[in-house]
């Protein structure tokens, strides 16, 4: 038993010595770009508001991004889409949300992470980060190479900028780690941001500050797993009031595919074949279901609830949407034209939550989002009858 006991020891310091071994091999930091992927980045900031030096306010705020690979170039290059999601939490619950706007550009990226992006285009904010050296890192590396942040800032109703400001990022490879098979590379960054403003007319003389990021980079997948930032940011306005913003981000990041939509469609329109009045359609952003009145009526005018008759459709929609659990999902609501605006977008907006209520009374049973929007008669298909509907997005 003692012979057999130092045997195994034997061979877990021989394990353990190759794992050490492999940890502290000087390896490519890279970018792996594959088409069709899609990364989702999921943020949480919770900041501390100060107005000319005295305490403000707090604010929790949800940043989503979505960036698809649509095409490969050159050395393992790619032009690559993202679509970044303006949203509002509903209550205290998580992973349900209102949405309010969304903005899609296009860019370039190497595997290095050198970024060209439309110069008109106010997203991403931060551009060229991380970015690696074209030789090979292990742990305790340092380097540097330039950033730049992009800012577009509502004032008073009104949009300023965009202010560029170059920044020159200094890195440190800290160590791997080794989770569930994979190995990762921990990378600490920061950089500071001193942006003086010369236009005249603008509202806005500086932008400084300064931010501390790590990341957990996946070797091999060639993508970030997690990030978390500590930032001190502040505003000197033109009238000499001073904003300044403190406080701590923390970004996980999940892989999907692309959707396939021809097949999607196509399996959707065989098991909806017998529910009336349910449209399936690809578009650009996705999947789109409409649920629109037939002869039996889904809302009655001017209200939210769904009538008993109808709530079957929805039930069956329901099965049919359990499958993507790891997509984003968007229900908008809309009206017919009656009533005022405010009052048009409130009513959409509920009839968003009743069906959502309907689909997924217990919530969504994967890690993907469920977002609501009320559109009222923005967007009108022809009758009264027919703007009395919800559609159900699954995004892309």
């Amino acid at each position: 038993m003692v012979k057999q006991n130092r045997s195994i020891n034997i061979i877990l310091f021989t394990l353990f010595s190759l794992i050490h071994v492999h940890a502290d091999e000087a390896v490519f930091l890279q970018y792996n770009h594959l088409e069709g992927q899609v990364l989702h980045a999921d943020s949480l900031v919770d900041e501390t508001i100060y107005i000319n030096g005295y305490l403000s306010h707090q604010a929790e705020i949800d940043e989503f991004s979505v960036t698809t690979v649509r095409q490969l170039t050159g050395e393992n290059g790619a032009i690559l889409d993202s679509s970044f999601r303006t949203v509002e939490r509903i209550g205290i619950f998580t992973g349900l949300y209102d949405w309010i706007s969304s903005e899609t550009v296009r860019f370039r990226r190497d595997e290095r992470g050198n970024m060209i992006v439309p110069e008109s285009a106010a997203r991403p904010v931060l551009r060229n980060v991380p970015r690696f050296p074209d030789y090979a890192l292990k742990p305790g590396d340092s380097w540097s190479l330039p950033g730049e942040e992009v800012h577009v800032l509502r004032i008073n109703g009104a949009l300023y900028g965009p202010y560029r400001g170059a920044v020159q990022v200094l890195y440190h490879y800290l160590g791997n780690e080794l989770i569930n098979g994979r190995t990762f590379a921990r990378i600490s960054l920061e950089y500071s941001v001193y942006l003086p403003v010369r236009q005249s007319g603008e509202p806005i003389r500086l932008l400084s500050g300064q931010s501390r990021q790590e990341i957990l980079w996946d070797i091999n997948g060639g993508k970030p797993e997690l990030k978390t930032e500590d930032f001190e940011f502040m505003m000197m306005m033109a009238n000499g009031n001073t904003q300044e913003f403190v406080g701590k981000g923390r970004t996980t990041y999940r892989l999907t595919e692309s959707l396939n939509r021809r097949e999607t469609v196509e399996s959707l329109m065989s098991e909806l074949d017998l529910l009336p009045g349910v449209i399936v359609e690809s578009t650009d952003e996705g999947i789109l279901l409409s649920v629109i009145e037939t002869d039996h009526i889904l809302f009655e005018p001017e209200s939210s609830i769904v009538s008993d008759s109808q709530r079957y459709r929805l039930q069956q929609l329901s099965e049919s949407l359990n499958v993507f659990g790891e997509r984003d999902i968007l229900i908008t609501g809309y009206t017919a034209n009656y009533g005022t605006f405010e009052g048009r977008k409130q009513l959409s907006r509920d009839r968003a939550e009743s069906v959502a209520d309907i689909l997924f009374p217990n919530g969504r049973s994967g890690p993907g989002h469920f977002f609501l929007r009320g559109a009222g008669n923005t967007e009108p298909l022809g009758s009264d009858k027919a703007n009395r509907r919800v559609e159900i997005l699954i995004l892309d």
